[in-house]
């Protein structure tokens, strides 16, 4: 019995350790790179065009422009209901409504009420007022490529703008609206190579695809945390801490097989974190799944759709009352009208009325907008915060303040939190998306507090661990590669080879 018990023993070893060896070779470069890709996304973000950019380049509103209203330019367009969302703007030098219908972006111009069709001529002024100096090496129209992914979807077709500029500056203008829409420059794109192409598996041929993009990054995921757990498993077994080996060291290993071994102790169950986690981010089986701030709710804390009245009102009180005004977005709250107003020094809230500049929108109005998103559900708890708490804080990207939380006294702890200064809901937070956000933001980003998101606290914590991990991936490559080189056949020598063939 003790020897069926021993052998069957040594044979569950043995299969461990021939999994733990075969997903080492079959995907140990992968988990290499994210390791390294990872530090490269510390710094260089996907590329994206911000609204600190557009400030820079947006030209001013004129007035006297702007001669038909919102709601005879979307009438011309034929299309069904109401628009969502509504932006006024300059394209190529006039003005230009922007309407969100029907999950796509339909523009009009807003001084002859003609629809709006996107020109390579127009791709070209927008870059040029983007990359100031520069010539257009070449423009074309395109539906997806690296760069393209994520919101600007809606925007397709786009036209590829390629700038002369020392940048190396390509530029993507809407196809539909006329507006650029994503910048991105040689260094930022050489990096993303380096970075969030290698760590998200962002290929276009695959990410084309979204579900199957999806499923390669879960079960990759997850084979690598087999992976270290696997080699975890077999370097606990192995270790002897309190009787060493005949050798006396602790560890039955030398050379590179050593420094796997240790390395693995030391740095194992943090990998093993950052691979859980990192296979949380794509909500593997709906696991963790969150809503998020959803339409119907924008709708309710809306107070209903934009309406009629709502785009026909006199625009040119706002615009004479704002002197370099760039952009008017229609903002509704509790079925009140605003505007959203960008200027060069940032965005402020106007009112519909007179254009006047308003502080933000008062309490008792948010209030009733924030229980219209769940009408039949007390509020448990309403707080305005000037600083960020564990779910909703500054790190990768900043966040607005002050806002108001509000939690609804539900079994899934439903919070909204709300920017009074721009009326909208700018997060939401339920159980599961504070699990994930223990579970990914702190597991996978180290990100647990706010004393350790300080920088450069936090740049060196993660870089440095980030650097351990990559080692230990380096080493079983190597204990791999030698394995491998191990099963190839030796060539035969000649007197050998005489006698196979005869």
């Amino acid at each position: 019995m003790a020897l069926l018990i021993a052998g069957a023993m040594g044979s569950w070893k043995r299969q461990l350790h021939l999994l733990h060896r075969w997903l080492g070779i079959g995907i140990g470069l992968l988990v290499l790179l994210w390791f390294g890709s990872g530090i490269v996304m510390m710094y260089v973000p996907y590329p994206k065009l911000s609204e600190q950019e557009r400030r820079a380049w947006l030209p001013a509103l004129d007035a006297a422009q702007v001669k038909v209203s919102a709601w005879d330019a979307w009438q011309s367009l034929a299309q069904p209901g109401v628009p969502s969302v509504v932006k006024l703007n300059t394209v190529a030098g006039r003005p230009a409504y922007h309407f969100m219908g029907n999950g796509r972006w339909s523009s009009v111009w807003a001084d002859t009420g003609a629809a709006l069709h996107a020109t390579e001529a127009m791709a070209r002024a927008a870059a040029a007022s983007a990359a100031p100096g520069a010539t257009a090496l070449s423009v074309g129209q395109i539906d997806l490529d690296q760069w393209t992914f994520g919101p600007v979807k809606m925007h397709r077709p786009l036209y590829r703008v390629e700038a002369d500029d020392v940048a190396g500056s390509v530029l993507y203008v809407s196809g539909r609206t006329g507006e650029l829409v994503r910048d991105t420059t040689r260094s930022e794109r050489a990096w993303n190579w380096a970075g969030s192409v290698i760590h998200w598996i962002y290929f276009t041929p695959l990410r084309t695809h979204g579900e199957p993009w999806r499923q390669v990054v879960m079960w990759t995921s997850g084979a690598a945390f087999l992976l270290v757990m696997a080699g975890m498993v077999l370097g606990i077994q192995r270790i002897r801490l309190r009787q060493p080996y005949a050798s006396g060291r602790r560890s039955p290993y030398r050379g590179w097989q050593a420094w796997h071994h240790w390395l693995g102790l030391g740095v194992g169950t943090l990998t093993l974190t950052w691979l859980f986690s990192g296979w949380l981010s794509v909500t593997p089986f709906d696991w963790l799944a969150s809503p998020g701030v959803t339409a119907k709710d924008r709708l309710a804390f809306a107070g209903g759709p934009l309406n009629q009245g709502d785009l026909s009102v006199a625009l040119a009180p706002a615009i004479r009352a704002r002197p370099g005004l760039l952009e008017l977005e229609w903002r509704r709250v509790g079925g009140k009208l605003y505007f959203s107003a960008l200027e060069r020094t940032g965005r402020s809230l106007l009112s519909a009325e007179n254009g006047a500049v308003l502080p933000s929108i008062p309490d008792k109005a948010l209030l009733l907008a924030i229980r219209a998103t769940r009408p039949d559900v007390p509020l448990l708890a309403v707080e305005r915060l000037t600083s960020g708490d564990s779910y909703y804080y500054s790190h990768h990207a900043d966040r607005p303040f002050p806002v108001m939380r509000a939690q609804f006294m539900l079994a899934d702890e439903t919070t909204f939190y709300v920017n009074p200064a721009q009326g909208t809901l700018v997060a939401y937070a339920d159980r599961n998306s504070k699990w994930n956000r223990w579970l990914f933001n702190g597991l996978h980003q180290l990100d647990f507090a706010a004393s350790l998101r300080t920088r450069p606290v936090w740049d060196v914590m993660v870089a440095s661990l980030s650097v351990l991990g990559a080692m230990l991936s380096a080493t079983g490559l190597v204990l791999g590669w030698r394995r491998l080189r191990k099963r190839r056949p030796k060539p035969l020598r000649r007197d050998q080879a005489y006698i196979a063939s005869s």
